[in-house]
């Protein structure tokens, strides 16, 4: 898919991974950029700021995606404003910590409606208007725990698991027309927990021995987005830790 003049939609796109996605897809000739935040109101405007110097449109959206209603909005306002969508990218997620027998009703909830049915059913409201145009591109952003157990991160790595699920049941119902597919990124951001120290110690774990970077990210859905014969599958992206 060449993206000029195209539409593209990036969940939690105003920070880390979601930022450097929006702002490649800027750099790729996408004429329209719409992303959607939550709190990040300081760190929106500055990547709306950012994608503006390619001279693109970009429209920034107040989003809570575990709210139905606001994911309805969302595609409505960018049906008003732009009249098309040709890629979204999920990539709005959370992360809390919990074991398997810690892990509250109300926690697996939370995680569940932020990282599952919130990108579930941005693929089935904004479906229909990307079927209006040629094509379309769905890309899901998972993570390692869809390979190997987090026991720290249990419900996390469940929601995880299912977006996979999704992304794979997504790339059949909507084929022909729009291709759905995830990319699995190991370790490309420090998570901002992790003092230096610990964020190196992980290199010895790391079969390339060496850390990732969300520009790694980056070229996967580039990849995932320019493969017109690619649907319904993952790009891992993670030096090879899933091997192990």
């Amino acid at each position: 898919m060449d993206l000029t003049g195209r539409c593209v939609l990036v969940t939690g796109g105003a920070h880390r991974v979601g930022k450097a996605i929006a702002v490649t897809l800027a750099k790729l000739g996408a004429a329209k950029v719409v992303f959607t935040f939550n709190s990040s109101v300081e760190a929106a405007e500055k990547t709306a700021q950012e994608i503006r110097a390619f001279g693109c449109e970009v429209l920034a959206i107040r989003c809570d995606q575990s709210d139905i209603q606001q994911i309805d909005q969302t595609i409505e306002m960018i049906m008003k404003k732009f009249g098309r969508l040709d890629v979204l990218i999920n990539s709005a997620s959370v992360l809390f910590e919990g074991e398997f027998m810690n892990v509250t009703p109300e926690a697996w909830d939370d995680v569940m409606n932020i990282n599952v049915r919130g990108p579930f059913f941005f693929m089935q409201k904004a479906a229909p208007l990307m079927l209006e145009g040629d094509d379309g591109v769905i890309v899901n952003i998972i993570d390692e725990s869809v390979v190997k157990p987090a026991l720290k991160w249990v419900h996390h790595g469940a929601s995880k698991s299912a977006l996979w699920n999704i992304t794979r049941s997504g790339s059949l119902a909507f084929a022909p027309k729009i291709r759905v597919n995830a990319v699995l990124p190991g370790a490309v951001l420090k998570p901002p927990d992790y003092t230096d120290e610990h964020w190196e110690g992980l290199i010895p774990t790391i079969p390339l021995r060496k850390l990732g970077s969300a520009e790694d990210v980056c070229q996967a859905v580039e990849y995932l987005i320019n493969a017109d014969f690619v649907t319904g599958q993952m790009i891992v992206v993670d030096g090879g830790v899933t091997v192990l």
